[in-house]
């Protein structure tokens, strides 16, 4: 990472790997068709934002539904975010991408946060 990327990062971030789902795509209302979601891995997660590993280049700017499940806990938290950036990753045929989080209602936002402050006090 050079320095202008690390200076952009102005929050603590913790190195793990998580099943995030992300939503792509959803039904219209009344449509029979499963919306098109992608199961990709976090690289590591902040109270604002995650990195995921993916296995298509996602639409920078769009705002997507994710879903993260942690691998020591039942719960899952739903988040909405805006794809910030994409690149090809290192290895062939996937894609690493910045995903900010929105305060949104109707989201884990607030437990996320609690969460991920939790995690660092331990």
């Amino acid at each position: 990472m050079n320095n202008r990327q690390q200076d952009k990062r102005q929050e603590s971030r913790l190195t793990t790997e998580e099943t995030v789902f992300i939503e792509l795509t959803s039904a219209e209302p009344g449509v029979e068709i499963p919306p098109d979601i992608v199961i990709s891995n976090s690289v590591d997660l902040s109270a604002n934002g995650l990195r995921v590993t993916v296995d298509r280049n996602l639409v920078i700017g769009s705002i997507l539904r994710a879903c993260v499940q942690f691998r020591d806990s039942p719960q899952r938290y739903l988040l909405v975010t805006e794809v910030k950036w994409c690149r090809p990753h290192e290895r062939a045929g996937e894609f690493i991408a910045g995903l900010a989080l929105f305060e949104s209602e109707g989201t884990d936002i607030q437990s996320w946060k609690e969460l991920i402050a939790e995690r660092f006090s331990d």
